[in-house]
């Protein structure tokens, strides 16, 4: 493990197993903050990103228990301000195919991400309708986060509780987690998380402010430790009982783990693992012969697995202060490589590095090729204070533009960057992913009308419309 976080340029690691009911194996490795050389315990607190889908999978189901909703009755039925661009998919859409990515919606993260003050109200019923999809309803997998926000959302509705308190109590209480938050402090005085860290071109980490995310939390707000989630791994070993009492009838607890649809989120694979489908917050995979049920997640800064192959009792939590690293990808099936005597057969480590590096090269070549595109002595058409103001847009909501002797720069929630000129009428800023453009168009009266920018790039640009600068 030393040698692969190193080889993968991992700071710091926390890793559990769990073997027929009981911790087999936990440990912490390298740092927690690599500036004051803090070495990484067991009690530091990591982000399980998107893990945190099938707390929120686990905690629909819980309201499917007590008949307070049905999986496949349509999402309008408990909440008619349900709206998706899409007709069809506003009238049918159910639980089950929010929870398995089927509503032909796409990811659309630049519309929740680094927006601090949006509120989860907010963002599932007004913001969500406005967000374009780009292939029919229930006609393919698009893996994205707004539809756990919206399901987090019905939770609260249905239940009377915010989504924290119904985790809290239906999940994590039973099964004996304490350590655990729903957000990271920043600055953190009491010294209880692991810095969290992004290489830069140079290999070197950098620190990341923890995001706050509050709004999309069901999708992977969830902070604990890997001890806590040995407990979560456990449970789902255990066919969904918290020692000898079940939180979910077999039924229902069987529809965690049924796959529902073809999924694929890396664009590669092995022959040892074979894809079957997304489940409810889970994805369900043969490997080697075996049911593999597990679930990655990653926020800026941090990564991390829990996985658990039912038919061999064994299952596995890993953490990282990471960004979108493949450590525990790799690591879970060394473990279970192990666990079938198949040790030495491969080396997943490399293998999943050596098939994510030339893709990480190619998607990064194609955001920076927007540089090459630049046509010399092709002005822009206005003066660059005619470009300020604000932008709008539904579901996006607002981008600040303000002009100065130093040039344009742009405020997109809790965003900023400078706008650089490109030729024309086309500009480009940089985020934390890469360069992006922005085209701006002119109205009938020569005023600068409106801004398009591909945040979504399965969709048309994103249509911000100028405010009027004097509404009066």
């Amino acid at each position: 493990m030393r040698k692969a976080m190193s080889d993968m340029n991992v700071p710091g690691a926390q890793v559990a197993i769990v073997k027929e009911g009981e911790v087999l194996y936990a440990e912490a490795f390298g740092y927690a903050n690599l500036k004051q050389r803090t070495p990484m315990t067991r009690e530091h607190l990591l982000p399980i990103g998107s893990s945190s889908k099938s707390f929120t999978a686990m905690a629909v189901a819980s309201l499917a228990e007590e008949g307070k909703l049905n999986l496949d009755t349509p999402v309008r039925t408990y909440m008619p301000e349900f709206e998706l661009v899409d007709p069809v998919a506003t009238m049918q859409a159910t639980p089950r195919d929010l929870l398995s990515h089927r509503t032909g919606l796409p990811r659309h993260e630049w519309m929740w991400f680094n927006w601090d003050d949006l509120s989860r109200h907010d963002l599932a019923v007004n913001r969500i309708r406005h967000l374009q999809n780009n292939m029919p309803f229930r006609s393919g997998f698009q893996y994205q986060n707004p539809m756990y926000a919206v399901l987090g959302y019905l939770i609260e509705k249905i239940s009377g509780q915010t989504w924290d308190q119904f985790v809290e109590e239906r999940i994590m209480a039973p099964l004996g987690m304490t350590d655990y938050s729903f957000r990271i402090p920043y600055p953190d005085p009491s010294g209880r998380y692991a810095s969290l860290y992004t290489p830069n071109e140079a290999g070197d980490h950098e620190e990341n402010v923890p995001l706050v995310i509050d709004a999309m939390g069901p999708a992977g707000s969830i902070n604990t430790t890997v001890d806590e989630l040995a407990k979560w791994v456990a449970f789902h070993l255990n066919g969904g009982k918290a020692g000898d009492q079940p939180l979910l009838g077999e039924a229902l607890f069987q529809e965690l783990h049924k796959p529902v649809i073809p999924y694929q989120i890396l664009p590669f694979d092995f022959p040892e693992r074979v894809r079957i489908g997304y489940a409810l917050g889970w994805t369900v995979d043969n490997f080697r012969g075996h049911k593999l049920v597990d679930h990655g997640g990653n926020v800026s800064g941090g990564s991390a697995l829990i996985s658990f192959m039912p038919d061999k009792n064994i299952g596995i939590a890993i953490l990282t202060n990471a960004n979108s690293n493949l450590f525990g990808a790799a690591l879970a099936l060394e473990v279970y490589d192990r666990c079938l005597d198949l040790a030495g057969q491969k080396d997943w480590f490399s293998s999943y590095q050596d098939n994510m590096n030339p893709l990480l090269a190619a998607m990064k070549g194609q955001l920076y090729a927007i540089y090459d595109t630049k046509i010399e002595d092709k002005p822009h058409s206005h003066e660059l204070d005619e470009y300020a103001g604000v932008y709008t847009h539904p579901g996006y909501g607002e981008i600040v533009l303000t002009a100065s002797e130093s040039g344009l720069r742009m405020q997109y929630h809790n965003n900023e960057a400078d706008v650089k000129h490109l030729h024309d009428d086309i500009f480009t800023f940089e985020f934390f992913f890469g360069p992006l453009p922005i085209s701006f168009a002119t109205g009938m009266d020569g005023q600068i009308a409106s801004l398009s920018i591909p945040f979504e790039a399965a969709v048309e640009p994103i249509l911000f419309t100028k405010k009027p600068s004097n509404p009066n």
